[in-house]
């Protein structure tokens, strides 16, 4: 399996005793495409594998070349504003979308791409919807419209 998204928990053959949790993620994500499956919340104390799980699963998954595309976003505990949360979500996802798509390992340390290289994967991918997409973006982000900048990143997912 390939490791595109690099696990917190170091060396990948660390990750061990979450069987249980991994099925019921893995049977989740196969009702996705169905659209029978509905939010879950993933809840314990710190330090107790949330985020190990779910890197786990978004490799999977992307190992998988399914019809689910999978997506990691962690929000740190720092004070950011608004409209570079925006462009930090909307990067991050292009990033793991055209990972995904274009089979693609994500840059080091789970880095988005810049700017510049997600319109070249764009272009290269060739989705005017997604262009446009970016296009819009990048209108609301260097006029500071915040507000339209956050909906279409956030909804970015849905929409591709």
């Amino acid at each position: 399996m390939k490791y595109v998204l690099e696990e917190r928990i170091g060396n990948p053959d660390l990750f061990c005793g979450r069987d249980e949790e991994m099925s019921l993620l893995l049977a989740w994500a196969t009702r996705i495409p169905k659209k029978i499956s509905k939010s879950h919340a993933l809840l314990g104390r710190r330090k107790s594998g949330k985020t190990a799980i779910m890197q786990r699963l978004f490799n999977i998954l992307w190992n998988k070349n399914g019809p689910v595309v999978p997506f990691y976003f962690e929000v740190l505990d720092q004070d950011m504003w608004l409209l570079e949360f925006a462009k930090s979500y909307f990067c991050t996802f292009l990033s793991q979308f055209f990972s995904f798509v274009l089979r693609e390992p994500l840059p080091l340390n789970n880095q988005h791409w810049r700017w510049y290289q997600l319109v070249d994967m764009a272009n290269k991918y060739g989705n005017q919807k997604i262009l446009s997409e970016i296009e819009g973006f990048e209108y609301y982000f260097k006029n500071e419209s915040a507000t339209e900048a956050i909906h279409l990143s956030f909804g970015a997912p849905a929409n591709f």
